[in-house]
């Protein structure tokens, strides 16, 4: 089900509650959203911390296919975010989102503190930017790799192959990239003093 397609009826009867009843806790429908998008967040970020934790002094390659498979594990997260920045984040009120930002940099923080320890060659200040590059492109590939029903048939063309993403595969890909600059550019820094 595409996210456009959670009305606040669909919302209010997946979460068997009436639809006045979910108006006295949530400003619209995408306020709804967003505290849907903060508790699949928070139970990615348990998951993914377990895997992280189960791998000291972990590789590159470990550690973008544990994002990615963490990523591809919570499909309304991934969902939801990509269509954060163009639709609930225009329909929230600046409290809501203020507190919801602060939750985030707050959950990045712990994040990269918990990568560091699993990757120690990879700075604190490098975590942090995995992590905000991580997003970004975790932002941008679900909806290439969830292509709408009129499109499905259209890139199972085999002349469309090299238009077609495949989320997991693809995000531990550019996950890696993304680790191996930061590790280079950590090693050149170190290099120059």
């Amino acid at each position: 089900m595409e996210v456009s397609e959670l009305g606040l009826n669909e919302l209010a009867r997946q979460a068997q509650m009436t639809k006045s009843n979910v108006y006295r806790y949530f400003e619209n429908r995408e306020a709804l959203l967003l505290a849907l998008l903060e508790d699949e967040t928070s139970q990615w970020a348990n998951a993914l911390g377990a895997r992280v934790a189960a791998m000291p002094h972990a590789t590159a390659a470990q550690i973008a296919h544990a994002f990615a498979g963490a990523c591809a594990a919570y499909p309304l997260m991934c969902r939801l975010f990509s269509v954060l920045p163009s639709i609930i984040e225009h329909n929230v009120s600046s409290e809501r989102l203020a507190a919801f930002k602060l939750n985030a940099v707050a959950l990045m923080g712990d994040m990269a503190a918990q990568l560091h320890r699993s990757a120690p060659w990879l700075s604190l200040a490098a975590s942090a930017t995995f992590l905000r590059q991580m997003m970004a492109l975790m932002i941008g590939l679900w909806p290439l790799s969830s292509p709408s029903v009129a499109l499905a048939p259209v890139l199972a063309l085999p002349e469309l192959a090299p238009l077609r993403y495949d989320f997991q595969a693809d995000l531990a890909t550019g996950l890696s990239l993304i680790l191996q600059g930061l590790a280079a550019a950590g090693s050149q820094a170190g290099a120059t003093r």
